[in-house]
C-alpha cells in the first residue's frame, strides 16, 4: 500500500541533510514502542510474542518550519512508521506540506490524518493514553487512525476563543470518475480549561475500489464477523466526545456512529451485507504521581446482529522524560456467532480474548 513513498522519503532525507540554519527550523525525531504480550486465545490457541508499537506505532520523521514574517510559515512533516522488531515499514504516518498563519489557521496538502483522528480521537484511550490495542472492534471510527487518506486537502482555522474547526477533501484522482474513491470531512474543537469538547464526520464514496484514490480498502466482519478485507461503496462516521479534568483525574465519554454500504470482498468481489456500529466509551486517567498514570475504559459496540464490551486498564511510568515503562491488560467479549479479536491481534476462536502485555516506549 503505497509503497512509492520509501524512495520519496528517502531522498527527502538526503535533502533535509544539507539544509542550513536560516529562517528554517528542521527537527528529526521519533519514538521506539516495543514489549511482550500474552494472549489467550488466538485461533483456539494461547499466544506469547513480542509486540511493537503496542501503544504508539514506532516510527522516525522529519518537520519543519521556515518563518515568511508577519505570523506566516511554510511547514512540512514526513513520518515513516516501522516495526521494531521485524524492521517492516508501515505507511500509517503523515507526508505534508503547507501554510500556517497565526489569524488564517493552516493549510496542508498531502497523505494526513482525517477529522476523526484530529476532533474524536482525543476522547477516547485509543487516541489517547491507552493507545492500539484500545481500539473499537475493526477500528471501525478509525479512532486509531487505521487508514490515512491521500491526496488529502485539510484546513485548520486559528483558535477564537477556545473553539476551533476543520475541513479535508481527499481526491480520488481517477480520470472522468471525480467522485471514485474521494472522502470529505468536519470537525471542530472546544478548548475550556478544565472542560474540552470534539465533534466529527467523515464520508467516504467508493472506499478502495481504485488504488489511486483516498483510501485503501478496509477491514470489517465478514463471514462469522471474522475480519475480512473490503472495498465500501459508501461510509460515513459521526463522532463526539468530551472530557472534563478534577484535579489529577481526567474523566472522558465518547460516542461514534460507522456505517457501511456496498461492502464487497476485496479479493473476489463477492457482496457483503450492509453493517453499522455504534461506539459507547467511558474512560479514566488518574496520574497518581508526576511520574506514575493509570489509564481505564469501558466500550460497548453494536452493530445490530453482534455487539462486543470491552475493557482495558493500564499504568505507565516514568523513568525520563523520554523513557516509559508500561504494561495493559484488555478483554474483549462478543455475542453468539460473533468473534472477540482485540486490536493488533487475530481473531479468537470463540466470544473472549485476553491480551496483557508490558512494554518500555522511547522518545527521541
Amino acid at each position: 500500500m503505497h509503497k512509492t513513498l520509501v524512495p520519496m522519503l528517502g531522498g527527502t532525507v538526503l535533502a533535509c541533510a544539507g539544509i542550513t540554519a536560516d529562517a528554517q527550523e528542521v527537527t528529526l525525531y521519533g519514538e521506539i514502542d516495543t514489549g511482550v504480550a500474552y494472549v489467550n486465545n488466538v485461533g483456539g490457541r494461547s499466544q506469547y510474542r513480542s509486540t511493537s508499537g503496542l501503544i504508539d506505532g514506532s516510527f522516525w520523521g522529519l518537520q519543519g518550519t521556515e518563518d515568511l514574517g508577519d505570523g506566516n510559515a511554510a511547514i512540512f512533516r514526513l513520518e515513516r512508521g516501522f516495526s521494531a522488531t521485524s524492521g517492516q515499514a508501515f505507511d500509517d504516518h503523515p507526508f505534508y506540506v503547507g501554510l500556517r498563519s497565526e489569524r488564517m489557521g493552516t493549510l496542508t496538502l498531502g497523505w494526513q490524518y482525517d477529522t476523526m483522528h484530529d476532533y474524536f480521537a482525543p476522547y477516547v484511550l485509543t487516541g489517547g493514553a491507552g493507545g492500539t490495542a484500545f481500539a473499537h472492534p475493526f477500528d471501525n471510527d478509525n479512532a486509531n487512525n487505521s487508514w490515512l487518506a491521500s491526496n488529502a486537502v485539510k484546513y485548520e482555522s486559528a483558535t477564537y476563543g477556545g473553539f476551533s474547526a476543520g475541513a479535508m477533501y481527499a481526491f480520488s484522482n481517477a480520470a472522468g470518475r471525480f467522485a471514485q474513491n474521494r472522502a470529505y470531512g468536519f470537525g471542530a474543537h472546544y478548548d475550556g480549561g478544565p472542560f474540552n469538547a470534539g465533534v466529527a464526520w467523515m464520508h467516504i464514496d467508493g472506499r478502495g475500489v481504485s488504488t489511486v484514490g483516498a483510501y485503501d480498502t478496509s477491514v470489517l466482519p465478514g463471514a462469522g464477523f471474522a475480519a475480512t478485507e473490503v472495498t465500501v461503496q459508501r461510509e460515513d462516521t459521526l463522532g463526539a466526545g468530551a472530557s472534563y479534568t478534577l484535579g489529577d483525574v481526567t474523566l472522558g465519554a465518547a460516542w461514534s456512529r460507522s456505517i457501511h454500504t456496498g461492502i464487497s470482498q476485496a479479493d473476489d468481489g463477492a457482496p457483503l451485507p450492509s453493517i453499522a456500529f455504534s461506539n459507547y466509551e467511558a474512560n479514566a486517567v488518574w496520574q497518581v504521581t508526576p511520574a506514575t498514570s493509570l489509564a481505564a475504559m469501558y466500550a460497548y459496540t453494536d452493530a445490530s446482529s453482534a455487539h462486543w464490551h470491552q475493557a482495558a486498564v493500564q499504568a505507565d511510568y516514568q523513568l525520563s522524560k523520554r523513557t516509559d515503562v508500561y504494561t495493559e491488560a484488555i478483554w474483549q467479549r462478543a455475542s453468539s456467532g460473533a468473534f472477540a479479536m482485540i486490536n493488533t491481534n487475530d481473531a479468537s476462536s470463540g466470544r473472549s480474548q485476553l491480551l496483557v502485555a508490558a512494554g518500555i516506549r522511547h522518545r527521541f
